[in-house]
């Protein structure tokens, strides 16, 4: 006769208890197992040694050994703590052992028992495949269910904001590297205007050579043309007369004594303008208007 359909018995841990006496039935010693569960983890843990089930008084004791196989003190775990509880369940074999023979009625009737077998046997390969509490949690099934929910919500929740994140990150990413494009191409540009103002800084007030035709001229070379006018190169240039070519800038105009006698009474460029329309140099070797001196 079996008048109760308690399977299980759970104990909060004390850190000092260590007998833990149980009342349900069972078939044999070994069905009796034992489990702990961490509250605050939802985890539970089979035992698979370091208790042992007392058949005669109906108790578990954990730590506990067989009388005699007691390890050291030092091997054995401490009492269960708080936080903790001990789990004593029955798991029973869904098996049938039994042989009535084949006398009639014996065999019917193990026959009908082997039919509850094979049910048992049928349910426990479902559960198997369904969703249940962990030994010794107080959650139902229900709410259980409820807090997956909730968790799968914030887990996609969660995914999604880490998906616009990185999409925020990739679109940052591509305006820096843009951003970094630009910078690289004025850094270019002003390189390029700077390279030009020293070239034109260290020209300006320079030789200014005749021009020549048959000459290679380089940028920032500076040239002088029949009428006076300079000019300065601002891109290589063969054979290209300054005055109609774009490969030339106008520095000077109207420059008046724009030839002088060297040394060798050889005609050649003046280093520097004797005088301008405006301007000219008197005998002082002062700057004065044209028109006084």
């Amino acid at each position: 006769m079996i008048p109760s359909q308690s399977t299980k018995i759970i104990y909060l841990g004390d850190g000092t208890t260590t007998s833990f006496p149980f009342n349900f039935k069972y078939s044999a010693g070994d069905d009796v197992k034992v489990a702990i569960y961490e509250v605050a983890t939802d985890t539970t843990t089979v035992l698979e040694r370091d208790y042992f089930v007392d058949t005669n008084a109906n108790i578990v004791k954990y730590p506990g050994y067989p009388p005699g196989e007691e390890p050291a003190l030092s091997d054995q775990p401490e009492p269960l703590p708080s936080g903790y509880k001990l789990v004593i369940y029955r798991e029973t074999p869904i098996t049938q052992e039994v042989d009535l023979g084949s006398k009639y009625p014996l065999n019917t009737l193990e026959k009908m028992d082997d039919k509850a077998i094979l049910i048992c046997q049928e349910l426990a390969e479902k559960m198997t495949r369904t969703l249940v509490v962990e030994q010794g949690s107080e959650l139902t099934p229900r709410q259980l269910v409820e807090e997956l929910r909730e968790n799968t919500a914030l887990a996609v929740a969660s995914a999604s904001a880490a998906s616009i994140s990185e999409n925020n990150a990739g679109n940052s990413a591509t305006a820096a590297y843009n951003s970094a494009v630009d910078a690289a191409g004025s850094k270019d540009r002003a390189e390029d205007i700077l390279a030009d103002i020293e070239a034109a800084a260290e020209t300006v007030g320079g030789v200014a050579t005749v021009y020549d035709p048959n000459k290679q001229y380089e940028k920032a070379n500076q040239v002088m043309v029949e009428n006076g006018d300079t000019y300065r190169c601002i891109e290589p240039s063969l054979g290209e007369y300054p005055p109609t070519s774009g490969k030339w800038v106008l520095t000077a105009t109207g420059k008046k004594d724009t030839f002088e006698r060297d040394e060798d009474d050889d005609l050649v460029p003046c280093r520097f303008a004797q005088a301008s329309d405006l301007w000219s140099i008197d005998n002082d070797e002062d700057i004065c208007p044209r028109h006084i001196a």
